[in-house]
């Protein structure tokens, strides 16, 4: 008789068609920098075991993987991608835009996104504010 021992320790293949969220973490996968790998695992997709963010983190990371959009229109897919981050932190919808867009941990977790998911860096408060307003607030 031979058992695996190792068994429980393989990984699950992401994505399916039971997990929609899977194969939007394979398309990500494909583009964000490797190295904040970690960083999107803990603050973004960890999330996905928590039911009340299922949904909004489903709509933030559709929109996230979409990354054309951020060089062919960088305003208004800023500005989508900052709404969809305040459904996400903010799920209980506590916070008016306006609110949100003065919030010091709104822009800090929009420059994470930036930068774990794009790899953008040096992005100022004043121009994603600039981004968000010209969109159309």
């Amino acid at each position: 008789m031979s058992w695996d021992i190792f068994a429980s320790m393989r990984k699950p293949k992401k994505g399916g068609e039971d997990d929609p969220i899977g194969d939007v973490f394979e398309v990500i996968e494909k583009f964000a920098p490797r190295k904040y790998g970690s960083e999107r695992e803990l603050y973004y997709y960890n999330y996905k075991i928590m039911r009340q963010y299922l949904k909004p983190l489903l709509t933030l990371l559709e929109t996230l993987a979409q990354k054309d959009r951020l060089e062919n229109e960088p305003a208004a897919f800023a500005r989508e991608i900052f709404i969809e981050l305040k459904d996400f932190y903010d799920p209980k919808d506590r916070l008016s835009l306006t609110e949100a867009m003065e919030d010091p941990g709104m822009i800090n977790k929009f420059k994470e996104i930036l930068l774990f998911f794009y790899d953008r860096k040096g992005v100022t408060e004043k121009e994603i504010k600039g981004w968000i307003r010209d969109s159309g607030q």
